[in-house]
């Protein structure tokens, strides 16, 4: 190793050493040491007198059956989540990738969802969707009944445009995606008689299947972590309360037991199963990437 490789070296690990340290102590140790507490009775204030209780809170988690629950309805409002913000934020950003007028402010319009705190767009929505609220005032104008958007019947719906409605930060990704698309292909494809649909199926889709997969699996991370948004939306109390069944929500769970209940050991082992659920969603994804994802610079074909 030379002179200059050495101080190369001496450079990156000086300046990322703060990173290092914080990585250390706010992220791995807490993470390590939350795991070994799932193992135990640790109940908030018992340090004094903390066991080990094997897989027990583990067992627990399959055997409660309002944890079951909640992650089944997480599985399908993620599910439907990911859905339509991936079609939706895909086609908005198709149509944003055009030059016509004010574009500009269209595309900061879209974009501004994606950076409104949660809390905002969760009591916002919350109004939106009451019974006397803007979207059923807007029903009664044209001659339709209002719906009870925050019932049973609808919670689940309403939750999924709320979702789909912060799609923002995605449509910028697909943006940049599309704006990597060399016009030479479609001026070629052109030429030869391609219409505009046979130009976005054959062209535009396939050199975009990397940035589908990329919020793909960021789409799925985060939709397997809604809380705020399902609580705020029917909870009378904020993020104190509870929402109604339809969307009762893994994490809504988790922080039931945690605070509510003071179950901490128990809230952790519900925390490390959504963690192992969500490495395996994220392998499986990884895993099938190769039937679909296509890359200009492929070359495992020849591996």
């Amino acid at each position: 190793m030379g002179k200059s490789e050495r101080r190369e070296t001496k450079e990156f690990y000086i300046l990322t050493f703060p990173w290092i340290i914080i990585f250390l102590f706010l992220s791995l140790i807490p993470l390590l040491y939350g795991f070994y507490l799932s193992f135990t009775n640790f109940a908030g204030f018992n340090f004094d007198h903390v066991r080990n209780v094997g897989l027990r809170n583990y067992n627990n988690v399959f055997n409660d059956s309002d944890a079951m629950y909640s992650l089944g309805r997480s599985f399908m409002v993620g599910a439907l989540n990911v859905f339509f913000s991936t079609v939706i934020g895909f086609m908005i950003a198709v149509l944003l990738n055009n030059n016509f007028k004010a574009i500009g402010f269209f595309r900061s319009l879209y974009y501004l969802p994606a950076i409104l705190p949660i809390t905002a767009v969760g009591l916002m929505w919350k109004y939106i969707f009451a019974d006397n609220g803007i979207l059923n005032s807007f029903l009664h104008v044209i001659g339709f009944n209002p719906i009870q958007w925050l019932g049973y019947d609808h919670a689940t719906l309403s939750l999924v445009i709320l979702l789909s409605w912060g799609c923002g930060g995605g449509i910028i990704i697909y943006l940049a995606g599309l704006k990597g698309i060399s016009p030479e292909l479609y001026e070629a494809a052109a030429i030869d008689g391609a219409g505009p649909f046979y130009r976005f199926r054959l062209i535009t889709i396939p050199l975009m299947t990397p940035v589908i997969f990329f919020n793909l699996v960021f789409g799925i991370i985060g939709s397997l972590q809604i809380f705020a948004q399902a609580t705020l939306l029917t909870s009378n109390s904020g993020l104190m309360g509870v929402p109604i069944r339809p969307i009762y929500l893994y994490l809504v769970h988790t922080y039931q037991q945690i605070f509510m209940f003071q179950r901490y050991a128990y809230g952790l082992a519900l925390l490390w199963v959504l963690f192992i659920i969500t490495i395996l969603l994220t392998l499986i994804v990884f895993g099938t990437s190769r039937l679909w994802v296509h890359y200009e610079t492929d070359d495992r074909k020849g591996r």
